[in-house]
């Protein structure tokens, strides 16, 4: 990806980065019916994998719409997380309190 295609750059650890590749997967293969979120998934999964710097972090170059795919699958892991899975889901709202608002999520059209 150019940099004039990246509008937003998501700062994750080690941790936070495993627990949205997590929730990327599960977002793949709740919507296999749906080619471009299918390859917009998979572009944010390939940029996970690179792994963190040798300080443990991670930095997401995120086009738009790859910001609205990590957002929606960090928020429907979240939902369906239990209370019994507290760590996790307090990684989870670690990673979307780094993304823009609900808002902003929404406005992003996937088209």
């Amino acid at each position: 990806m150019s940099e004039a295609e990246v509008d937003y750059h998501l700062f994750l650890d080690r941790e936070e980065a495993s627990t949205l590749a997590h929730a990327v997967r599960l977002l793949i293969s709740d919507e296999a019916h749906e080619p471009q979120i299918r390859t917009l998934a998979r572009e944010v999964l390939e940029l996970l994998d690179h792994g963190p710097d040798t300080d443990g972090k991670l930095t997401l170059p995120l086009s738009a719409q790859q910001m609205k795919i990590s957002h929606t699958a960090a928020r429907l892991l979240l939902d369906d997380l239990q209370r019994g899975q507290a760590d996790e889901r307090d990684i989870l709202r670690r990673v979307l309190d780094k993304l823009p608002d609900e808002h902003t999520m929404r406005a992003i059209e996937l088209s």
